[in-house]
């Protein structure tokens, strides 16, 4: 005691962090830190598939339109043409810039509820077509990326065949 006053008198007791505010604190950090990076992670990627683009709209056969859909006619039938709320049956394969095969099936849905780059180049067509699409990341799933089959920012090559659709 010093002139009467005691040095702890007003010191708090040092109290550690509670776990579940110092597995909160850790957790934001992680968060923070793995969203950061992921852009990072894709940023060549992103430039590959944007040079890839440029480097393909030239392509021989293939129509440019303004949003930057690429797409070749291989055959055009003279079947019914849809509309963007339109049901389609579509048989399709869909590649990745470097020939990696990510999925191919059927497509039987409202073509509204598909990628931009489909809506904006099955309406195109006609059915009983097929068609060979370049589609810009942000005409598919631009920076999100696909689960774990598509890396955000990828350019897709689809092959479409339209077998019906219905209005």
């Amino acid at each position: 005691m010093l002139n009467g006053i005691s040095p702890t008198k007003n010191v708090k007791k040092y109290q550690p962090m509670k776990p579940t505010r110092f597995l909160l604190f850790i957790s934001t950090l992680l968060i923070f830190s793995f969203t950061g990076c992921k852009e990072d992670n894709y940023e060549d990627w992103k430039i590959v598939n944007d040079q890839w683009m440029l480097k393909h709209q030239s392509d021989s056969g293939f129509v440019v339109t303004s949003s930057g859909l690429c797409y070749q006619i291989i055959h055009q039938s003279v079947g019914r043409k849809p509309n963007a709320s339109s049901w389609i049956t579509a048989n399709y394969k869909g590649y990745l810039i470097d020939g990696t095969l990510f999925e191919e099936g059927q497509y039987d849905y409202y073509l509204s509820s598909s990628i931009s780059g489909w809506q904006e180049g099955i309406t195109k067509m006609r059915d009983g077509s097929t068609f060979i699409f370049y589609i810009p990341s942000s005409l598919a799933y631009g920076k999100d990326g696909s689960g774990s089959t598509i890396p955000p920012y990828s350019a897709l090559i689809y092959e479409v065949t339209l077998v019906s659709s219905y209005y």
